[in-house]
Parts: C-alpha cells; structure tokens; sequence
C-alpha cells in the first residue's frame, strides 16, 4: 500500500473525486483515512537541534490544496478560523508541487515515518451490492466534497 501522500497526489492529479465525511476523507468512494491521521511529510523548522518531529495531519493538506488561491495571509486566516493547523509557508511551494505532479518528491518527505504515522492503512469503504444510483448521490450531497483548485 502506497502512502497517503502519494495516494492524494494521485488523485489530484487525475481530478478524482476526494470527499470529506464527518471525521473521515474517502478517496473516491474506495478507502478512507481519518481526517486527523498524521502524513509523512515533515512540518518546516521541526526534527532539527534535538527537536522532535511533527508531520502534517491530511486535514491540513487538503485544506491547502482547497484553499490553494488564497494568498498566505488570508490562508493563515482562514486555517486559524477553522481550527486547522496551516501548511507553514517554507513547506508551502514543495508540498503544492508535488501533489500537482510538477515536482518529484520533496526531501520533507520522511521516508522513515513509524507505520503509525505517515503510513497507516486505509480503511476500505463498504458499498451496498443493491444500493441505488439514488442512495449514493444521496450519499455524496451528505458528504462535504474538497474542490482541489477548480475555484
């Protein structure tokens, strides 16, 4: 199973549907991942002088990638509004890049993240064998959906 990150990033690219569902993100109605699970992307300024590491939540990278036209500081406000921890600006560029595909993978990337962190197993999505078309649009007008640049 691939990280999450380059999960996301394939997703992106390929304009896949991602949904928000409460406290999870589903990725294309096939797995799911909680909203605050940590990623293995290293948070700017952290794991140096004996300092710990923190990573990003997948909560704060979607809101980037949703909120990727704002300027950074109407970002920082927005993020701070609801409640979500920012994608620091030194991260910013790298992170953007990768996820859309322009950039290969970024050194902040910790290939060395405990499985409990940056690469925990998703959660496969049940589908009901005779749900009807009209259960899952049901479904997906329930569930917040994230816009990834189309504003």
């Amino acid at each position: 199973m691939a990280d999450m990150l380059s999960v996301l990033r394939q997703y992106n690219i390929q304009k896949k549907e991602i949904l928000v569902k409460e406290d999870k993100v589903i990725f294309g109605g096939d797995f799911s991942w909680p909203k605050n699970v940590k990623t293995n992307y290293v948070v700017w300024g952290t794991g140096q002088e004996g300092r710990p590491r923190e990573y990003y939540t997948l909560d704060s990278v979607l809101f980037l990638l949703d909120n990727v036209h704002l300027s950074q500081p109407v970002y920082v406000r927005r993020a701070a509004t609801e409640n979500i921890p920012m994608v620091r600006r030194p991260d910013r560029k790298d992170l953007l890049g990768y996820l859309s595909g322009e950039a290969s993978r970024p050194a902040s990337i910790d290939g060395s993240a405990p499985v409990e962190i940056g690469l925990r197993r998703p959660t496969q999505v049940k589908r009901a064998a005779d749900a009807a078309p009209a259960a899952k649009k049901l479904q997906t007008e329930d569930a917040e959906r994230v816009r990834l640049g189309k504003d």
